[in-house]
């Protein structure tokens, strides 16, 4: 278990990384992790908090870790001096001497999870390889820029939606919405990520919160727009390497008013809707052993509101993608290949192995251990 030094609260997101091998894993919400022991240094790191390095002979005995916050001190000339649209054009027309500009293999774990109500109604926990040709999207199509093949499957469980159960009390398993794979992957890109917020946002709102030694945080929000009676805004945060200006962490917080969706379930033949209030989707880089940053962890989450016959509730829709090795891979294989036009659940076989590197959470463990 990883915890906070002064809190004893466990830290989630904490990146658990054999920094030679580039390979490693993340804590869940509980602090915790698994890790195969090997004969190598491990490092323990966060942003908010001191890297620490733990040696060979220390792995297999340790049952918790402590991290230090890190110390944060304004550097005033960077707050008056700061200019984000700038800094994000220098990303972009740098990228390639930022970011990994090669293909390389990713070794994955995918997890997608539904809460209704506080309660999980979705788990899916998967293995996924990914092949890339490099770090940028560099406007090709993207079936020329990314390939995913499935890997083992940890845990599946999905409890159908109410709205979508017919007269005869049947259930549609596929009614608690989805991603697709396509869209996905699509939105996992950096540059894509600069290149729309800049075009987009308008006038930019930032503040600077903390500039150490080593990084720049800055937090963002733009302007309310319009589209099609649809209002929308973005804000949050991003931080910057000090030393070589590249982007560690891009976080877009999108607020809507009015993205209200009606539809009509094609099983049960019941009117249903959804309003989404919010989509946060988070980049997370971490430096390879050539000084290129590459990919660690993405994620999207989307929340808002579900209405059936009078009834109103809530909903967390959440995909998380955590790169646990990548290799340079000049090529990929085209055998069986993931099809990106479809969800990744709809392409899940029946069996399933009880195992995988992202450690699940209480309540995720309640939720799969239970009968519904």
């Amino acid at each position: 278990m990883v915890i906070d030094e002064l809190t004893n609260e466990p830290i989630e997101g904490v990146h658990i990384l054999y920094s030679t091998l580039e390979e490693g894993s993340y804590t869940n919400a509980d602090g915790l992790a698994t890790i195969i022991v090997k004969d190598e240094y491990l490092t323990i790191s966060h942003l908010n908090y001191k890297d620490l390095t733990i040696l060979p002979n220390e792995i297999g005995v340790l049952k918790s870790v402590k991290l230090s916050p890190v110390e944060m001190q304004l550097d005033e000339v960077v707050v008056h001096t700061f200019n984000l649209k700038k800094a994000l054009q220098y990303v972009l027309d740098n990228y390639y001497t930022l970011y990994v500009d090669y293909p390389t293999e990713k070794e994955c774990s995918f997890k997608e999870t539904l809460i209704v109500d506080e309660k999980i109604h979705r788990l899916i926990l998967s293995e996924l390889k990914i092949w890339t040709k490099d770090a940028g999207f560099n406007n090709r199509k993207l079936e020329k820029n990314i390939k995913l093949k499935l890997g083992t499957v940890s845990h599946s469980k999905n409890v159908p939606l109410i709205f979508d159960t017919n007269e005869k009390g049947d259930s549609n398993p596929e009614s608690s919405g989805h991603i697709v794979t396509k869209s996905l992957l699509a939105t996992s890109y950096l540059d894509i990520a600069i290149q729309g917020f800049l075009k987009a946002s308008g006038t930019i709102e930032q503040m600077v919160e903390v500039s150490s030694p080593d990084i720049i945080v800055v937090s963002y929000t733009t302007d309310w727009k319009n589209n099609n009676e649809v209002a929308n805004r973005t804000r949050g945060k991003i931080v910057f390497d000090k030393k070589t200006k590249a982007i560690i962490e891009f976080v877009k917080e999108i607020e809507l008013q009015n993205k209200i969706e009606k539809k009509t379930s094609t099983f049960s033949n019941k009117e249903y809707q959804f309003e989404t209030k919010r989509q946060v989707i988070s980049y997370n880089f971490a430096k390879k052993e050539d000084k290129k940053y590459s990919l660690s962890r993405f994620s999207i989450i989307a929340d808002g509101y579900l209405s059936f016959e009078d009834n109103t509730h809530n909903f967390v829709f959440n995909n998380n993608l955590f790169v646990l090795k990548e290799t340079k891979k000049r090529r990929f294989g085209a055998d069986n290949l993931i099809d990106l036009e479809l969800p990744i659940y709809k392409m899940l076989p029946s069996n399933v192995n009880n195992s995988n590197t992202i450690v699940l959470t209480a309540q995720e463990r309640q939720f799969l251990e239970s009968r519904d």
